[in-house]
Order: structure tokens, then C-alpha cells, then sequence
């Protein structure tokens, strides 16, 4: 038995249903982008307040993990899962700030072209070729990611800060994927997420310092935000992200997060008032077709128990 498979798999958590909980994290990162429109916190603030809080929930079963001594990282281990933090503290701050000088549609659908990344990266760094029916879906998916986006587009020097930005936390994300595959297999998940969502509040805390953002504030429904923030995208949606990362490949959980702006421009119509422009519902199907065709195409890596 390999580390990373210790505690992982139980009750429905099992390598065969990784596609079925990716579904379960497309519905539930598509949440984040009406919390964070609804917050009136600083960028910063908020992404740290979400890994917080699931923090708490994660410490205890990490400790217990850690109990054993075959899922204890190496000092050099856990320094190098400080830098996966970064990737992921840079990764929301910047999509996060984009909401400001952007539409939600507009910053979800650049902070999603982290597929572009991951699909060459993973075969640079693991040699993990994608099928031909597999690229096909990739290239769909994107196809209609643009389909959605262009619509939206705007040239004006702010929204181009803020798609700048989103982008920006695309190429983080990738960086944040690629590595959660590469650590995955040889660390528990509890004990990766505890390092990683832990180093990324710290330099979310460093960079509220630099940035004079104020982590604590007084209006007692951000904090509920707050909490709608880390128990749904962040617990549901990233944390389950990272457990299909030993079973998947990442490329498909990459294609996968593009379904989440079509739940989150969906959301932002109902509760916002954000009509979506008619890319938006001729792209749509196209992004869920492309992200069919991947996931039946790429062989679920299942891990031997016991």
C-alpha cells in the first residue's frame, strides 16, 4: 500500500465513484462566485476566511492521520507543499480580485483555460497523453468556454484588469492541479489539504499585511459567507478535487471546472440579476458535451486496496 492510499477510500469515497464526486465539486465551486459577489470583504479576506475555516474542519483528522508515521511528510515535503500553498493563495486572490473590474461570467471563464496548462504540462512532467476522443473534448469544452466568454468581453482598461487577473489565477490553478497529482500519490489526502490550504493562509496573511486588508470585520453575515464559502466550494468542491486527483487524471479534473461557470452564471442570474448573454446559453451545452467526452475517455486510475 502506498501512503497516499492510507484513509482514503471509504464508504462511498472509492476510486470506482471519482467521476460521480467530480460532479458533486462542479456543483459545488459553482457556488463560490455568488458568495464572494454577495461579500463586500476585501479579496484577501475573504480567501482566507474560506481556508480558515476549513482548516478547522480538516486539523483534527490530519492530526489523527499523522498519528502514523508512514503519513508524516519530510521537512523537505512539507516546504515543497508551502509552495503549492502559494500557487493556491495567488490562485484566489487574483480570481477573487478580478470579481471588482469584471463580470462573473468574464472571470470565470478565463480563470477556467487552466486546462490549456495542465493537459501540457502533465504530459511534459508525467508523460499522461490525452486519447484523441480526449482532446477532441478538451478543445470542445474550450470551444464553448469561449463561445460563453465572448459575449461578455469587454475592452475598457478596467475590465481588462480584471480578466488579466483572472487569467493570471488560471495559470495558478494549473500550477495548484498539476502538483496536487504529484503529491496525491504519495500523501493522504487529509494530511496534503492540511498543508496546503494551511501555507496559503499564511501568505494570505502576508499579503493582507502588504496590502492593508483588514481580516476582521463587523458584519456578522460575512462571516456566514464565510462559512457558505468553506463548507460548500472549498470542502465539497476543492477538498474532493484533491482526493480524484490519485484516482483521475488531471486533465480531467481540470476539464471538469469548466462546468462551474455554467452553474455560477446560472446562480448569478437568479440571485444577481446578471442576464447571460445568449454565448451563455449556446456554449453551455458545448462545455458539458466537451467535459463528457474527456471524462469517458480517460481511464480511472484505480488504486489497489490493501
Amino acid at each position: 500500500m502506498k501512503n497516499g492510499d492510507e484513509g482514503d477510500s471509504f464508504g462511498p469515497f472509492r476510486p470506482g465513484y471519482a467521476n460521480a464526486w467530480i460532479v458533486v465539486a462542479i456543483i459545488a465551486v459553482s457556488t463560490a462566485a455568488l458568495f464572494i459577489k454577495l461579500s463586500s470583504s476585501h479579496p484577501v479576506t475573504i480567501a482566507f476566511w474560506r481556508l480558515l475555516i476549513a482548516q478547522i474542519v480538516i486539523t483534527p483528522i490530519a492530526i489523527l492521520k499523522m498519528r502514523s508515521r508512514t503519513q508524516r511528510p519530510s521537512k523537505t515535503t512539507i516546504l515543497k507543499l508551502g509552495v503549492v500553498g502559494l500557487a493556491l493563495a495567488l490562485h484566489f486572490s487574483m480570481w477573487i480580485w478580478s470579481f471588482q473590474y469584471t463580470t462573473v461570467a468574464s472571470s470565470l471563464l478565463l480563470v477556467t483555460t487552466h486546462p490549456i496548462f495542465v493537459a501540457t504540462l502533465a504530459y511534459l512532467l508525467f508523460r499522461e497523453k490525452l486519447s484523441r476522443m480526449g482532446m477532441m473534448g478538451m478543445i470542445t469544452a474550450l470551444v464553448g468556454s469561449a463561445i460563453i466568454m465572448g459575449g461578455d468581453l469587454t475592452v475598457s482598461r478596467i475590465s481588462l484588469t480584471g480578466n488579466l487577473l483572472a487569467f493570471g489565477g488560471a495559470l495558478m490553478a494549473g500550477i495548484y492541479l498539476l502538483s496536487g497529482r504529484k503529491f496525491r500519490r504519495e500523501l493522504n489526502l487529509w494530511v496534503y489539504v492540511f498543508f496546503v490550504y494551511g501555507s496559503a493562509m499564511f501568505f494570505l496573511l502576508i499579503f493582507s499585511l502588504y496590502l492593508g486588508a483588514n481580516l476582521l470585520v463587523t458584519d456578522p453575515s460575512e462571516y456566514i459567507l464565510f462559512g457558505a464559502l468553506a463548507l460548500g466550494p472549498m470542502l465539497l468542491g476543492h477538498t474532493v478535487y484533491n482526493w480524484a486527483l490519485r484516482y483521475v487524471s488531471p486533465t480531467l479534473v481540470s476539464v471538469s471546472m469548466l462546468g462551474e461557470p455554467i452553474g455560477s452564471t446560472f446562480l448569478a442570474f437568479i440571485f444577481l440579476g446578471e442576464t447571460p448573454y445568449i454565448g451563455a446559453i449556446v456554449g453551455a451545452p458545448i462545455v458539458l458535451a466537451g467535459i463528457y467526452l474527456v471524462a469517458k475517455r480517460s481511464a480511472n486510475r484505480t488504486i489497489r486496496q490493501g
